[in-house]
């Protein structure tokens, strides 16, 4: 009943100066839910295993919901009496699996010498700094749809054929460069969220759609609210559909912020 794709290219700059894609993408669905999400490594010296940390992001957060799902008929009246209480477990639970990861991975894998000679500096007692990363999560069920983020990009659901819109609240301290991320000491307040239960008055959507920045950015708000009820109408439609995202990725990173870019979707097929 729910499909879903997913997405990462290095960005044109990231081409230039022989550097990895810190971004990461990934999505899980089943015939019960569809869970989208992309992370964005931060990349810039104190950040320097940024790139694992995004992957860390997006696999922790599929498992936080993947988890929170199969148990929600304990949690369902909670849920729908007092969604910003429970969904704020949910990100708890994403930053506690996250940094457990990170400094799992920083105990198996102590830095390297090349490591060392680059960003030796840079390492202090807060490990979590060096895979700082941000994230953007989203699922839709038969019951209810729901979308976590901290830091920027963007999280557009998809209402109808030719509509999308943004429900999580923007974040002021996104800006001029500077974003929130799970590495901030204070994560947990820095995380917004949205959630909506399917009736009547709001319908299932068609589909969701979360993109790191690099890809949001690079149109207008309503050229890229109409580029995600594109995406959707392709993938419900076309079967080749991937290899058109793929195509276009690239391009939009080259044309556009010249950052890497990734974006994941979940759309249900019923």
């Amino acid at each position: 009943m729910f499909r879903g794709f997913s997405h990462r290219a290095k960005g044109a700059s990231h081409k230039e100066k022989n550097l990895p894609c810190q971004d990461c993408a990934g999505y899980y669905c089943d015939d019960n839910a569809g869970i989208a999400a992309v992370s964005d490594g931060h990349g810039s010296r104190p950040h320097f295993r940024s790139g694992k940390g995004s992957r860390i992001a997006v696999e922790a957060a599929i498992k936080a919901i993947k988890e929170f799902i199969r148990g929600e008929d304990k949690y369902i009246g909670a849920l729908f009496a007092d969604p910003d209480k429970i969904l704020k477990q949910i990100e708890s639970n994403i930053i506690y699996r996250w940094n457990e990861r990170v400094n799992k991975h920083w105990d198996e894998n102590p830095i390297t010498e090349k490591e060392r000679e680059l960003y030796g500096d840079e390492v202090t007692e807060k490990i979590s700094r060096i895979y700082g990363a941000t994230l953007i999560t989203a699922v839709i069920t038969r019951k209810y749809w729901f979308a976590l983020q901290i830091g920027d990009g963007a999280c557009v659901t998809v209402t109808g054929e030719n509509n999308a819109e943004i429900f999580v609240p923007e974040d002021e301290k996104c800006a001029f460069g500077f974003t929130t991320s799970l590495c901030d000491s204070n994560a947990i307040e820095n995380f917004r969220h949205y959630f909506c239960e399917i009736n009547q008055e709001n319908p299932q959507p068609l589909g969701v759609i979360v993109s790191t920045d690099g890809v949001a950015d690079a149109y207008d708000e309503k050229t890229f609210l109409n580029f995600n009820c594109k995406t959707i109408n392709l993938f419900k439609s076309q079967e080749n559909a991937l290899d058109e995202i793929k195509k276009l990725l690239p391009i939009l990173s080259e044309k556009g912020t010249r950052d890497d870019v990734s974006i994941s979707g979940v759309y249900f097929c019923g």
